[in-house]
C-alpha cells in the first residue's frame, strides 16, 4: 500500500478517521508493506496526543511501515519524528532519516526501498537527486520521493522538483511512490511506473501496488 499527504494536525481533525480507514484497508487486503510518502503530519508542532494516536494505529499493522518526512513534517531538530518516547514503541515503523537518501532492505516481503528525507524548511530540495542504481538482486526495488513532478516543462512552483529525466534514468527501479499531490496520478513516460497516491482526505483512496514476476507492476487506486 502506498499513501501520502494525510496532513494530520490534531487528535480531533477529520483526517484521523482517514488514518483508521487506511489501516483497516491494509489489514483487509493483507498488504506486505505500507509506504507513507511524506506529509503524514501537517506540521511538526502537533500535540503528543496525536502522535500517540498515530503510533497506536500503526501498531495495529503486522507488516513494515516506511515513513518519508515531507516538506510539512520535515526532519529538522524539532521534528515530530524525533519524539522517541512514542516512535520507539512502534517497532514495525521505520523513518527515512538521511537527507542524502538511504536504502531500507526488507527481506521478508522481498523488497528494497530507497527514500530521501526532506530535512529543511528552505525550498532548495531535489527529492530524487542522487538516487542510486539498485544493488541487491532478487528483490523488488521501490523508490519514494515527495515533490512536484514538473516533466520537461517550466515548473510552476519554485521547489521540490521531480523531472522527467530523473524518472527516466530511474528505470532500473520497479516502482516510484510519490507524495505531494492530493489526487491519484501516474506520471512520466515510462519505462518505470511512478504514481502519486493522493491524499486520503481528497481522493478517498490509497494506491495498491501489485508486484508480480509474470505480470510486472500494476498500480490502482483503492477506495477507503
Amino acid at each position: 500500500m502506498h499513501t501520502s499527504d494525510l496532513h494530520l494536525e490534531s487528535i480531533n481533525d477529520r483526517d484521523c478517521p482517514n488514518l483508521e480507514s487506511t489501516v483497516d484497508v491494509a489489514i483487509k487486503l493483507g498488504v506486505d508493506l505500507v509506504i507513507i510518502a511524506g506529509d503524514f503530519f501537517d506540521h511538526n508542532w502537533v500535540d503528543d496526543s496525536l502522535v500517540s494516536f498515530v503510533v497506536e494505529q500503526l501498531q495495529r499493522l503486522s507488516v513494515p511501515v516506511l515513513i518519508l518526512p515531507g516538506n510539512h513534517d520535515c526532519l529538522t531538530p524539532d521534528s515530530v519524528y524525533e519524539r522517541d518516547e512514542f516512535w520507539s514503541r512502534c517497532t514495525n515503523a521505520t523513518i527515512f532519516r538521511s537527507p542524502g537518501g538511504e536504502v531500507i532492505n526488507l527481506p521478508g516481503p522481498g523488497m528494497s526501498v530507497w527514500g530521501k528525507s526532506i530535512d529543511s524548511y528552505i525550498h532548495d530540495v531535489s527529492p530524487m537527486a542522487g538516487i542510486p542504481q539498485p544493488q541487491r538482486k532478487g528483490l523488488w526495488h521501490i523508490a519514494v520521493a515527495h515533490g512536484y513532478y514538473v516533466g520537461d516543462s517550466y515548473p510552476l512552483f519554485p521547489s521540490y522538483h521531480i523531472t522527467q529525466q530523473e524518472i527516466a534514468t530511474s528505470s532500473s527501479w520497479d516502482y516510484i511512490a510519490l507524495g505531494h499531490l492530493p489526487t491519484f496520478r501516474c506520471v512520466g513516460n515510462g519505462p518505470v511506473i511512478a504514481c502519486y497516491s493522493g491524499s486520503p482526505l481528497m481522493s478517498r483512496a490509497v494506491a495498491i501496488v501489485d508486484l508480480d514476476d509474470e505480470t510486472g507492476v500494476q498500480v490502482n487506486p483503492y477506495s477507503l
